[in-house]
C-alpha cells in the first residue's frame, strides 16, 4: 500500500485519484486542509479521502482533530520551518505575519505527513517544498518523498508508482 498525502494546493485531485485507480493507493489529507479549505468549492473534495490529524497547535489546531505531538514532533517541526523558511522563520510565534502563518501550516501539513510514516507527499507549492534544493534537503533530513502533481501523473502513467 502507497500511503499518499495531499497538500491543500492539489485540490480538487479527481486526476490524481483517477490515475491511481488499480494501484494501491490510500489518499489522506491533512486535517490542516480541512480548515484551509472550510466553506470553498473545493470542501467537497476533501471529505471522500481519508484523513490525517496534525499536531496540537494552539491558536491553530482545532480540538478532535488534533493529535498531542512528542518532542521528535517539535524537533521535526523546527527543522521543516527551517528548511522551508531558509533559516528565516522566527522562533517567537506569537505575531507572525499573514506569509509566516501560511509557511507555519505548511510545517503541520508535512510533519503530520512524516510522522505517520506516509510514503508519498504531493504538493504544488514549489517555493516552499522543492525550488533551492528544499526538496533534497527534506529527503535527506526525513526521507520524504515529493512529488508535484505532474510527477505522480507521469509515475502512475509509467507504473513507476512506488512506495519510499
Amino acid at each position: 500500500m502507497i500511503k499518499v498525502t495531499l497538500d491543500t494546493d492539489v485540490l480538487p485531485a479527481d486526476d490524481l485519484l483517477e490515475a491511481a485507480r488499480g494501484l494501491d493507493c490510500e489518499f489522506a489529507a491533512v486535517s490542516v486542509t480541512d480548515r484551509e479549505v472550510e466553506g470553498t468549492s473545493f470542501a467537497a473534495h476533501v471529505g471522500p479521502i481519508g484523513s490525517v490529524h496534525e499536531i496540537v497547535l494552539f491558536g491553530e489546531a482545532r480540538f478532535g482533530s488534533a493529535v498531542f505531538g512528542s518532542q521528535k514532533s517539535d524537533e521535526t517541526l523546527g527543522e521543516i520551518l527551517r528548511i522551508i523558511g531558509t533559516g528565516s522563520f522566527p522562533q517567537l510565534r506569537a505575531n507572525l505575519s499573514e506569509g509566516q502563518l501560511h509557511q507555519l501550516r505548511d510545517a503541520l501539513i508535512l510533519e503530520a505527513h512524516i510522522r505517520e510514516q506516509r510514503d508519498i507527499f504531493i504538493t504544488g507549492d514549489a517555493r516552499a517544498f522543492i525550488r533551492h534544493g528544499k526538496r533534497e534537503e527534506l529527503r535527506a533530513a526525513f526521507g520524504v518523498r515529493i512529488l508535484t502533481r505532474v510527477e505522480f501523473l507521469n509515475a502512475c502513467t509509467q507504473n513507476q508508482l512506488t512506495a519510499v
